[in-house]
């Protein structure tokens, strides 16, 4: 009974037909409506969570947000049936002809895309940041992970066996981010700190595990057409959780206990240090509350009730030799 009232109140494919013979069903839609409300909690849990921290430990929540924040947007598209456009297959395989008699077209959705163009940088960053790499292979290493998103939407969108050139492009570009990330970035994240390492670590075989099915997942749906379009949804919608919420939270949960002073982040704004020394100054004085409300409290030069008058400054009195030397100088004489 609750299965039929849940299937009755998603009605996206009947407000959003589909746009292609092989289409999004009913229950890839559901799948996707469970993705949005998992990565729509995992935002507002991790804002909230991040929140409560010192100004100082919010780069890594606040870079995890975003991914999360743009994957809800995401998940919401797909789930409604948008964001796709109908693209013919290569292959038929298990798919009938289109009524015209050619082959039929598949929705392809460049939501997605667009959502791994914005993420996958950003997930990368918030590895390669608890590294000591320098900054030019930061730039090379993220700009690589744009250029394999590119060639995986330009290979969705074509339409003949050229899809396979931009398919091995961005294998490619997948292959040099990972070198970078495990060649340079573990050795990197070792040397700076014994837990930022087992962090770095972490995160890196999750994806460096996952990564690679994304892949394997393009070439059986918008590459093969082997798989349907709901499959392709359950497929697609565990990777990006993985990759995403638990990637997340994993990586959070070991930089808990990390310097994040040894990572150099801040700014070196005034601003920057000004708020950093109002927190500290705010917690030591709600420290020193705590406990000494009977006390009294001293204030140094302060005129307490307690306190007599304070005691007259002490005369300057004006050295001997230098008043004596005042006194027997002889008037200046006018020059003839």
């Amino acid at each position: 009974m609750s299965n039929q009232f849940f299937r009755a109140g998603n009605r996206a494919l009947e407000v959003n037909p589909p746009n292609a013979d092989i289409n999004l069903g009913r229950w890839g839609s559901d799948w996707g409506w469970v993705v949005f409300c998992v990565m729509a909690a995992s935002t507002v849990g991790l804002l909230i969570w991040s929140s409560r921290l010192p100004r100082g430990r919010r780069t890594f929540p606040y870079l995890l947000a975003a991914v999360l924040a743009i994957s809800t947007i995401s998940w919401y598209s797909q789930a409604s049936d948008l964001g796709a456009t109908p693209i013919p297959v290569q292959f038929l395989h298990n798919s009938a002809l289109a009524p015209d008699g050619g082959y039929p077209t598949r929705q392809i959705w460049y939501s997605r895309y667009i959502d791994w163009a914005l993420t996958v940088p950003l997930l990368l960053l918030s590895l390669l940041l608890i590294t000591g790499l320098p900054l030019s292979v930061i730039f090379i290493t993220l700009f690589f992970s744009i250029l394999m998103i590119i060639c995986g939407l330009l290979g969705a969108l074509t339409r003949t066996r050229y899809k396979w050139g931009y398919f091995a492009f961005g294998c490619a570009a997948l292959g040099y981010v990972l070198y970078h990330v495990f060649a340079s970035g573990l050795r990197s994240a070792r040397r700076l700190d014994h837990g930022f390492g087992r962090a770095f670590l972490a995160g890196a075989t999750l994806l460096g595990v996952v990564w690679p099915l994304y892949a394997l997942c393009w070439a059986l749906t918008h590459g093969g057409n082997v798989i349907g379009v709901s499959a392709e949804f359950l497929w697609f919608g565990i990777l990006d959780l993985i990759s995403k919420p638990v990637f997340a939270f994993v990586l959070l949960s070991m930089l808990r206990n990390c310097d994040y002073g040894a990572l150099r982040l801040r700014s070196g704004k005034v601003t920057e240090g000004k708020i950093d020394d109002h927190e500290q100054r705010r917690g030591i004085l709600d420290k020193s509350q705590e406990g000494i409300g009977s006390s009294p409290v001293h204030h140094a030069g302060g005129n307490s009730a307690d306190s007599g008058p304070a005691p007259p400054p002490p005369a300057v009195t004006t050295p001997p030799s230098a008043a004596a030397h005042t006194m027997m100088s002889p008037p200046a004489v006018p020059p003839v």
